[in-house]
């Protein structure tokens, strides 16, 4: 029979093994579903005592209809359809700063762009080369940190660079075509930090 364990918090990774066999999630609300076979009430009365001896409350423990293992994980591991949530937070990232540079690009062309007249020979503004360092070092290093980052710190990640990115966006406009840039770099990093709040984590069974 397959049976859905739900217990509150979110299981260590070090704890991952002893429930070889198990889709594991971590769920928004902060708890961990646990889904697969059991073989027998034996089988049950063993994961239940594994559970006893992890220290974490048990919410729940329901019997399910028997499905096919890919039913399983498409019932218990939504997060985990279609592209890796990785993969979408990188493109998305390496969207927006590719609309950025083109963003540039296209300013060249305008005359009275600050861009414009800074290569014509107009002086900066006092800390204007490293402010643009740090942007272009904030909205790229997204796409790396999206790999390497839990999906809680990802969370915090996107809504602490996109703010920062967003303020600086928006203040450096001029002309209409740039705000036509500027619309849909906000719009993509707005849609970032909505998925990577919703983002539910799958910890597959090592």
């Amino acid at each position: 029979m397959i049976y859905q364990i739900r217990l509150k918090g979110h299981l260590d990774r070090q704890w991952i093994h002893w429930f070889d066999g198990l889709t594991i999630t971590l769920e928004e609300d902060g708890n961990t579903l646990l889904a697969g076979p059991v073989t027998d009430q034996a089988a049950l009365h063993g994961l239940l005592k594994k559970v006893r001896d992890l220290g974490m409350p048990l919410v729940s423990v329901s019997q399910i209809q028997h499905h096919s293992k890919k039913e399983i994980e498409m019932n218990t591991q939504k997060s985990a359809a279609g592209i890796d949530p990785r993969v979408k937070l990188s493109l998305l990232w390496i969207f927006v700063v590719l609309l950025m540079v083109y963003a540039d690009i296209v300013s060249l062309l305008d005359p009275t762009s600050p861009i414009r007249e800074v290569m014509a020979g107009a002086p900066l503004p006092a800390g204007g080369l490293l402010a643009g360092a740090i942007l272009m070092i904030a909205s790229i290093s997204p796409v790396m940190l999206s790999w390497v980052l839990s999906y809680k710190v990802n969370r915090w990640v996107s809504i602490i660079i996109g703010a920062y990115m967003i303020v600086h966006i928006v203040i450096g406009g001029h002309g209409l075509y740039y705000v036509l840039f500027e619309t849909v770099e906000v719009a993509c990093i707005l849609l970032t930090i909505w998925f990577t709040w919703k983002w539910k984590p799958v910890v597959e069974p090592i």
